[in-house]
Formats: structure tokens, sequence, C-alpha cells
């Protein structure tokens, strides 16, 4: 059961999608959403070193970063309150002037599920090169389960569960089925394991599972490296979700297998559903 969304309103190219979905979620399972925009204040004053004789250049840029963060925060939220109003799904908009990284945590405590852009997600309002720091501190400071979505909506159709066997790609597993925010969908459990009776044990006892809700899955051993399997399988199946614990937290500390998790995320085009 799901009753309360939250939705970041980055400002980014993938707002509006995460505005869309977040608000078809609600309308489909009767929840109030409330969505999140922080200006972050000390990104947009910081401008580096300045020289002597540039501060009043200094003070023309930071004004210039303050002006256009402001409007691209209003025309999230105006976006946002519109779709509410036109869906008929209750509503509520919390600014404030710290960056996403300290906002959202303190407010997804109170919400079933938080709904981010990929490019919030990835950025977290810390550019680009804090990618692995910004996901780190957003799970380790309670947010979860998360949705990132893409730019581009797709239909929720093939969902791709990543199955180890581990505490947290079960919770993430039994979070996904018990909100059934899509009831009727084909779901492919995954594991990279390379035993194969091992690998096909989890498999069964997934597929169990997931049967108790009402769902038929196709199941696949892979003995490769998981993060690599993981997107290999996405793109021969041609998910549209992709289910996964969050035990990506190891996953995006480790570079190799980072960089692989951060790929998907920024390049494949799928949303993300991280469990709790």
């Amino acid at each position: 059961m799901i009753r309360r969304i939250l939705v970041v309103l980055a400002g980014t190219r993938f707002t509006p999608s995460a505005i869309r979905l977040a608000v078809e979620l609600a309308g489909r399972h009767g929840a109030r959403v409330t969505g999140v925009a922080a200006l972050d204040r000390r990104r947009l004053d910081y401008v580096g070193p300045v020289p002597p004789g540039a501060a009043a250049h200094a003070e023309r840029l930071r004004t210039h970063r303050h002006t256009v963060r402001r409007e691209q925060v209003a025309a999230a939220v105006r976006t946002f309150r519109d779709a509410c109003k036109a869906a008929g799904v209750g509503h509520e908009v919390v600014e404030g002037e710290e960056d996403a990284c300290e906002l959202v945590p303190s407010r997804s405590r109170y919400h079933d599920l938080t709904v981010f852009g990929l490019r919030a997600l990835l950025e977290c309002q810390l550019g680009a090169q804090h990618s692995e720091a910004a996901v780190a501190r957003l799970i380790g400071g309670g947010v979860r389960p998360i949705l990132a979505v893409a730019e581009e909506p797709r239909p929720v159709r093939r969902v791709l569960v990543a199955y180890s066997g581990s505490v947290d790609s079960a919770r993430a597993m039994r979070s996904f089925f018990q909100f059934g925010l899509w009831p009727d969908v084909r779901v492919r459990v995954v594991t990279a394991h390379a035993s194969e009776g091992e690998g096909s044990r989890l498999l069964a006892d997934a597929a169990e599972y997931c049967r108790a809700h009402g769902l038929e899955p196709e199941t696949r051993r892979t003995s490769g490296q998981a993060g690599r399997e993981l997107l290999a399988e996405a793109d021969r199946w041609d998910a549209d979700l992709v289910v996964a614990g969050n035990g990506a937290r190891s996953l995006l500390r480790r570079r190799h297998i980072g960089e692989t998790a951060l790929h998907l995320m920024r390049h494949s085009g799928r949303p993300l559903f991280l469990g709790p």
C-alpha cells in the first residue's frame, strides 16, 4: 500500500518525467504527493577563488546563478502543481535553501516512495564528479525506496529483478511487489551465481514469492560479473524497470562495478527502483 509519494523538483530535463510518474502513481493508488524543491544556496554562492579586483564580477555571477536557479525551481513547481490539479491529486510543495541531499532525507522519512529524475539522483546538486558520494549520502540518509526515472517516460510492462539472495536484494523485491505499483507486469528474476545449484535454488525461492503476489516470473541465472550481467540482461530483454537492492551502495563504492551501475543510470534510459 502506498499513500504518500515524495518527488524531487530538481528543474532538470528529467523533472517533467518524474512529476508525470509520481502523479500517475498517486492517482492510481489514491496517494498524496509532496514536491520538494531545493535551491542549494551554498553551491550557487561558490564561484571559486576570486582574484583581486574581481569581486564585483563574482557578485554579478552569483546573482545570475541565483536568478537562473530560482526560475528553474519556479517552473518545476508550476509544472508540478498543474499536473496534480489536472489529475485531481492531493499535493503540497516544500522549498528549502539547502541542497537536495540535505532536504530530501528529512522529508522522505514520512513518505512511502521517493521519485527522482535520474540526473537529480546522480548529481544531487553536487556535480557529476560526485555521483557516487551523492547516491551514498541519499541512501545513507534513509531515502528509500527510490524510484529514479529517465528523461523519456516509457510504460512499465517488463520488470527485471536483480536477486542475489542478499538481505538487500530480498528487501527490494519484497518492497516492489508489496507496493504493487504496476500490478500487470511481466517479471524476470536474474541472479548472477557461479554455482548452478545455488543459483537455481535462489531463483526457485524468488519465483515462489512472485507467485504469491499473483505474478508468474521468468528466471535466468548468469555466472559473470553481476553488474555487467545485469546491464546486458536488461538490454537483451528490453526491461522497462530494474529492481535492485541497496546493495547498490557497495557496487557504487567499488570503482569497476560502480562505473557500470552509473552507466545504467546515465545511459540505459530505464527507470531504477532501489529498495529499502
